[in-house]
């Protein structure tokens, strides 16, 4: 069962918006996604009380690290065909992925050079704690929130700082889109959007899908069939 956790030493930088877009969209390739919530704010707990989650997909808290293996227990009852982790947004929270061994760990952050530099943060938690059977997971940069109309020049400077660090980055940045952020307002995935006639959706669907088909071709798993 594939497994990816979300790891960030900085708070707001898109980790739980980028959770719930890689679940939405394994949930529409047919397959069901268990998603361990361990921020102790709890930000995906209040989405799945929302009207309209997914039946494919279950959410499980784990405010502490010592409730992680509660919860993947808890989730495993589900029979998953993904396992996700939203951790807390602080180096702390990166911790809990040792009970988990993700296969592949992605680190969000905007497109800044602060940020970046939390980004270069939690590639070094990931060598220190993030290894199982003696190899590193996989793990890559996320660029989220980034503006339509940044600057050429200033998301070069921000790749640049992660490549002097040899940090790899997924292919694929999530723009900033105000339908990602009504999620959490709204519940449920983007037909509950589009009913409530937020606007954007198509643009929102179009750079969600490609991040996903993104995360799936890293993993091998870009042909992986329906459940």
């Amino acid at each position: 069962m594939p497994t990816v956790a979300f790891v960030s030493p900085k708070g707001g930088a898109g980790k739980t918006t980028a959770a719930l877009l890689l679940a939405l969209g394994l949930c529409e390739r047919g397959q069901r996604v268990a998603i361990i919530d361990s921020d102790p704010n709890k930000p995906m707990v209040h989405w799945a009380s929302l009207p309209g989650r997914p039946d494919r997909i279950s959410v499980h808290a784990a405010p502490t690290e010592f409730d992680i293996r509660d919860a993947v227990r808890e989730a495993a009852r589900k029979n998953p065909d993904w396992m996700i982790l939203d951790t807390e947004g602080s180096i702390r929270g990166a911790m809990v992925f040792r009970s988990l061994h993700p296969h592949l760990i992605l680190t969000p952050l905007a497109a800044s050079q602060l940020e970046a530099l939390q980004a270069i943060k939690a590639s070094e938690i990931v060598g220190q704690f993030g290894r199982h059977g003696g190899q590193a997971p996989l793990h890559r940069a996320l660029l989220t929130r980034v503006p339509a109309a940044l600057r050429t020049r200033s998301l070069k400077l921000v790749v640049d700082q992660l490549r002097e660090h040899r940090m790899e980055m997924l292919p694929t940045a999530l723009i900033e889109k105000e339908a990602f952020r009504a999620l959490f307002a709204v519940g449920g995935g983007f037909e509950a959007l589009e009913r409530e006639g937020i606007s954007g959706i198509p643009a929102a669907k179009a750079n969600a899908k490609l991040y996903v088909e993104a995360v799936l071709v890293l993993l091998g798993r870009a042909q992986a069939p329906a459940a």
